[in-house]
């Protein structure tokens, strides 16, 4: 039968309804599992997308907004972690500061190399190290079972072999390991690398990217925290 020009006409408003409803469909469900997530124009959510830690430090006036992660040359994943990291360090608001802190999980190893890192930071040699390490590690397959292997890796960048050990060997140290170890099971961190702002907030680190941009969004919300209005400014005057 030879379809005529109405039923050609037909044919094509009920396609163009149906396209309509198939899109308005997918918008539908976008919008049901951005919601369901609990992003909503950049807001994240306690308990989804970070932890609010028990007992917090009380902050002091003026006092820079901290951003630690929790890292180990030993992990892979800190290590493809690292780039992403290193670049939004460029970015970072006046008032935040950076810092990392070793995990060791109970392993010698790690401990080991969680020593080597606070070894690096307090020579102030951390940034001829760092990325030589990782890639050493990961990249190259390198075996780290003593201070003096590693005394020998980093001998002639930045520090000789024998002040490295000294101070891989100095109570000052070995008491910020002791420190570090000590966060290790009082934050009781899952995994690494896992991120914490202001020493009050984990943040979820199932996807990595997103982890900074709730690190971002959670120093906001400490900076208007931290930001007195103008009665508390003149009640302080006074």
């Amino acid at each position: 039968m030879k379809r005529t020009s109405a039923d050609t006409k037909v044919t094509r408003v009920r396609t163009t309804i149906f396209s309509f409803a198939v899109i308005a469909a997918i918008l539908i469900i976008g919008y049901g599992t951005l919601y369901s997530t609990g992003i909503t124009e950049g807001e994240y959510v306690e308990g989804d997308h970070y932890k609010l830690i028990d007992n917090p430090p009380r902050r002091r006036p003026g006092e820079a907004i901290k951003v630690t992660e929790f890292f180990s040359y030993g992990c892979i994943h800190c290590r493809n972690f690292d780039p992403l990291l290193e670049n939004w360090q460029k970015s970072m608001p006046e008032g935040v500061t950076f810092s990392r802190s070793p995990i060791a999980f109970s392993q010698p190893i790690w401990s080991l190399l969680g020593q080597t890192y606070l070894t690096l930071v307090a020579t102030g040699t951390l940034e001829e190290n760092h990325s030589r390490i990782f890639r050493a590690i990961h990249d190259n397959g390198r075996q780290f079972l003593s201070a003096d292997m590693i005394a020998d890796f980093v001998d002639g960048h930045g520090i000789d072999k024998s002040l490295f050990l000294r101070n891989f060997n100095s109570p000052q140290v070995r008491r910020a390991l002791q420190r570090a170890l000590e966060d290790e099971r009082r934050l009781v961190i899952p995994s690494v690398p896992t991120l914490m702002v202001s020493d009050r907030y984990l943040i979820n680190m199932d996807s990595r990217k997103t982890a900074l941009d709730i690190v971002d969004f959670l120093i906001i919300r400490e900076m208007a925290v931290r930001t007195p209005t103008t009665a508390e400014t003149a009640e302080t005057d006074s």
